[in-house]
């Protein structure tokens, strides 16, 4: 037999379910629906978070595709400037 879950109020074990979404402590009365339609818009909420997320991710490899890019050009100048010039006479 399953024990009743605890309730989120009171913290007693004496949550009843009343019908298919209605979930009831006998203790303290607390109530709660579960409804399917309940859980949709959590679930929107959550695709939601999950566009923010892939925007931040890609605003994020960008600015370091380009600190990468950046980076790179700086030794080649570095290079150029630093090695000096030797006719092939004095060689």
């Amino acid at each position: 037999m399953k024990s009743a879950p605890e309730c989120p109020r009171c913290g007693k074990y004496s949550i009843v379910q009343q019908s298919d979404t209605r979930w009831t402590c006998l203790n303290c009365g607390f109530s709660k629906n579960l409804s399917h339609h309940h859980s949709n818009d959590s679930d929107e909420e959550s695709q939601d978070g999950g566009w923010f997320s892939i925007f931040i991710l890609v605003g994020i490899l960008l600015i370091v595709m380009v600190q990468v890019v950046e980076g790179q050009e700086l030794p080649q100048q570095h290079r150029q400037i630093s090695t000096p010039v030797v006719p092939l006479e004095q060689v």
